[in-house]
């Protein structure tokens, strides 16, 4: 197994040396933002050469810099050379122009020439911290806002508002397919003060990296360093890696002699606890363990970036803007947000469960009578006075017993845990492997509270806080309108990331509006099939 995912990394890696360089191009919902708002994206990863959709890596990296550096990053996962995903502007970030730099790890590497992205503008009304030379006050002068040049056969009907509701036409009249993102954001006087910094267009959004020797060719590759509490060497042992909360997530991997273990994710979405497990006893002497997640360190050059102009009229708007955005904070909800197309790159396959929701049978005494009595393929049996939970059951190897998604080698932890803090048990009946080790059937005991029923994990156990890759999301407004007594005072009322037109035909969609008056801006962005650019925006 070992040998042929190592013949599968070099095809791999040879392959990206006949392609060209790897490109991501970035469109977001608009160009202004406040610290604590969302940044919605869309990404299009095309091969250089070819001028089409890359589908060698699967994950798009973004940088958000300024002149004081790197101040923030976020990871897309890509399908086919597309993604998209949502990004929270942390409210450390200081006021300023910042430029978006994105690359995958194929062709991520030291910047060879000045990078130019998409430059956003971000105000931070909770401190006056301001970036390095990037904010220029102009006393009374209002700012010239930048209206981009329209590219491409595509117009945009705006219908008549009916009950809160505007239906969009988009017409597309090139001979070929469209590949777009869709934006509608309120038009406030902080867009119509602000502006001037986005002269590239798209594809000009670009710079040249070197090659990286590692490529997310079916989710992130996850690098960590893992020694023990006194720096002791854990080389040559096994380490687990799972996310908390997700069976899917549950990997394995050999500790190399310099320490580090690489893990061929099927992508990490979101902020995840990342549980640890070092192989072995754990009264031996590897205990507590020390893993570090290794991040690439490469340097960035960015074409210069405008300072950002301000005036005093913009006091009003950012305090109606900032009003705005605590409130929609406030009644934030997740329902809200549409689930755009996910990978699947789980272990367990397309195999269906059996699922025991505990609730449904009557409570025993303890775990072990659940399982005799209720749960099919699955029993304890004891062995030199050790518990194991068997799911095949004449089979020798034991099975993978997992808890909230947390692999749990000492299975009498497991039963010894009260069975009224079990929600619901799954099991999957069938033989699996991770790396070499081989597992004879799948059961996860999931929580009530998803917090492992409080068990004290093992000394050869360390958790480490992950920020994956960001969970695929749109915003189209409708749930939201049903969404019964929801205050809807956000900015951006509509976002598709990823609308696909047919030549010479059309889309439509209804724009719920917001619960404030004032213009609103369509804009579209993204590419022909050829590769040529297509932008056109239109006010209402």
């Amino acid at each position: 197994m070992r040998k042929v995912i190592s013949i599968l990394a070099l095809l791999i890696c040879s392959w990206s040396l006949i392609l060209g360089q790897e490109r991501v191009y970035v469109s977001t919902d608009k160009d202004i933002y406040l610290a604590g708002e969302d940044v919605w994206y869309s990404l299009y990863c095309l091969d250089e050469k070819s001028g089409n959709h890359s589908d060698l890596s699967d994950v798009a990296y973004l940088q958000f810099v300024s002149n004081d550096g790197v101040a923030a990053t976020a990871k897309g996962a890509l399908i086919g050379g597309r993604g998209c995903g949502r990004f929270r502007i942390p409210m450390t970030l200081p006021t300023g122009n910042y430029s978006i730099v994105s690359y995958t790890k194929c062709d991520g590497g030291d910047a060879v020439g000045p990078f130019n992205g998409k430059v956003i503008s971000i105000f931070n009304t909770s401190t006056t911290a301001r970036v390095q030379g990037g904010v220029v006050s102009r006393g009374q002068d209002r700012a010239v806002a930048y209206e981009s040049e329209s590219k491409g056969d595509v117009q945009i009907t705006i219908g008549l508002s009916e009950d809160g509701v505007v239906p969009v036409l988009i017409e597309n009249g090139e001979n070929e397919n469209l590949d777009l993102s869709i934006s509608v954001f309120h038009l406030d006087e902080l867009e119509e003060m602000s502006g001037g910094y986005n002269t590239t267009s798209l594809l000009e959004r670009k710079g040249d990296f070197e090659k990286v020797d590692e490529i997310d060719y079916a989710g992130e590759i996850v690098a960590v360093h893992v020694e023990g509490r006194g720096g002791e060497s854990v080389a040559g042992r096994y380490v687990y890696m799972s996310a908390m909360g997700n069976t899917d997530d549950v990997y394995v991997n050999k500790v190399r002699g310099d320490g580090t273990a690489l893990f061929h994710t099927g992508n990490i979405m979101g902020r995840r606890d990342l549980v640890f497990e070092v192989e072995g006893d754990t009264t031996s002497t590897i205990i507590e363990p020390v893993v570090k997640i290794k991040e690439g360190e490469f340097g960035r050059v960015v074409s210069e970036i405008p300072p950002l102009e301000i005036v005093p009229e913009m006091e009003r708007a950012l305090v109606e803007r900032g009003r705005r955005m605590q409130i929609s904070r406030r009644f934030e909800a997740d329902t809200l947000w549409e689930m755009c197309q996910k990978k699947d790159n789980s272990f367990l396959g397309n195999t269906a469960p059996l699922v025991y929701n505990l609730d449904d049978y009557t409570r025993f005494q303890n775990l072990e009578e659940v399982l005799r009595e209720y749960v099919d393929f699955v029993r304890v049996r004891r062995s030199g006075g050790v518990e194991e939970i068997k799911v095949l059951w004449e089979s020798q190897t034991k099975c993978l017993a997992l808890l909230d998604g947390i692999p749990v080698s000492d299975h009498s932890v497991i039963l010894g845990i009260d069975q009224h803090l079990i929600k619901q048990i799954v099991v999957y009946p069938k033989r699996y492997m991770l790396n070499h080790f081989m597992f004879d059937g799948v059961v996860n005991f999931i929580t009530y509270k998803g917090d492992m029923a409080g068990v004290r994990l093992p000394r050869n156990v360390s958790i480490v806080e992950f920020d994956g890759v960001s969970w695929p999301q749109a915003f189209l407004g409708m749930k939201a309108a049903s969404e019964k007594g929801y205050p809807n005072f956000l900015s951006t009322i509509y976002w598709n990331p990823i609308v696909e037109i047919p030549a010479n035909g059309q889309f439509e969609f209804k724009c719920v509006l917001p619960q404030y008056e004032g213009k609103f801006k369509v804009v579209i962005e993204g590419l022909t099939e050829k590769g040529r650019e297509v932008y056109s925006s239109q006010i209402f």
